[in-house]
């Protein structure tokens, strides 16, 4: 038995050793996506405020002038953008523009969130990496007090997110139509 323990010891060892940790695909998802000229999604977008929630499908475009986030449903909202360029904030609708700031004053909401998750994806630090199943999550701080969880499929775009401020998941985000270019 004393001869065993130490044997199913070093197995153990070993297999935790080997296990995949996703960590070299979400690397690569990483490259490809820094390297991108063009990012454009679209998300179903839930957030939670302590006495509601709002829910949002939004289309995200990204390329070298800026990022634009457009209303598509509620439809009531539905044409709504909003534009970011570098940190500055502004709305457009039906082609009267408003500047909002800037994206650290704006609290988190559903416009604000698909570009904080788009930053994310390239500038955060990767906290930790695991798989679940076919797909690759990882946990990535952008911010203090901020975390951005993302689930990538096998093919390397991602799928889900969730978006917690301190310590608390407020935004969730189903992601379709993923295009890099």
């Amino acid at each position: 038995m004393k001869k065993i323990v130490p044997l199913i010891m070093c197995i153990a060892m070993l297999l935790c050793a080997c296990a995949d940790t996703g960590e070299e695909q979400f690397a690569k998802f990483v490259s490809r996506t820094a390297e991108a000229e063009n990012i454009s999604f679209t998300a179903e977008v839930r957030t939670e405020y302590d006495d509601k929630t709002a829910e949002f499908k939004l289309r995200y475009e990204q390329n070298a002038d800026g990022a634009s986030v457009e209303v598509i449903e509620p439809e009531m909202l539905a044409g709504i953008k909003a534009h970011l360029k570098d940190n500055d904030l502004s709305l457009e609708y039906d082609g009267a523009m408003l500047d909002i700031g800037t994206l650290e004053a704006a609290e988190l909401s559903p416009m604000s969130a698909l570009p904080l998750f788009a930053r994310a994806l390239t500038g955060a630090h990767t906290e930790i990496t695991w798989v679940e199943g076919d797909n690759i999550a990882a946990r990535l701080v952008p911010a203090d007090d901020y975390l951005v969880t993302v689930w990538i499929s096998a093919e390397l775009a991602p799928i889900s997110a969730e978006i917690s401020y301190k310590e608390q998941t407020v935004v969730f985000i189903d992601i379709s139509d993923w295009s890099i270019s």
